[in-house]
């Protein structure tokens, strides 16, 4: 089985990718490579900050907490923030109402920033909602695989 932090990140892939948004199936996690304007609109996911990890039982029991950046883009235009707010919604709707999110994070999950971010160069700016979210689990320290 995938560690929970890759179980988690799938899952996050997965709502966005069916839920409908304007992105299509155009939902990348862990993408390296820039996107084209072919690709447009998009959502990037990526791990923000990597995964932190406290006892929370005596017992082995691991209460982790994962921070991940959700990029809502598009390609930059007169309307492009206005918009980037109306595709950050969406997605913010679709992530906060999951049941296979809630599924895996037994402690919750929860939005902690958004912000409007333009980017590019050239002929290919970009205007993107980024929001930073994080999710928080169970895990017996001995099987960081197996979320409680």
């Amino acid at each position: 089985m995938a560690h929970a932090q890759q179980q988690i990140l799938d899952a996050v892939k997965a709502v966005l990718s069916a839920g409908g948004t304007v992105a299509s199936s155009r939902v990348f996690l862990d993408r390296v490579d820039p996107l084209q304007a072919t690709e447009l609109p998009a959502v990037l996911i990526e791990e923000d900050g990597g995964e932190q990890a406290e006892q929370f039982t005596v017992h082995g029991i691991d209460k982790r907490s994962l921070s991940v950046s959700v990029h809502c883009v598009l390609a930059n235009t007169s309307t492009a923030a206005a918009d980037a707010r109306a595709f950050g919604l969406a997605v913010e709707k679709l992530l906060a109402a999951s049941s296979a999110i809630a599924a895996l994070c037994s402690q919750g999950w929860r939005m902690t920033q958004s912000r409007m971010v333009i980017n590019g160069d050239g002929d290919r700016l970009l205007a993107s909602r980024a929001q930073s979210w994080v999710f928080d689990y169970l895990v017996q320290a001995t099987a960081p695989d197996v979320l409680i």
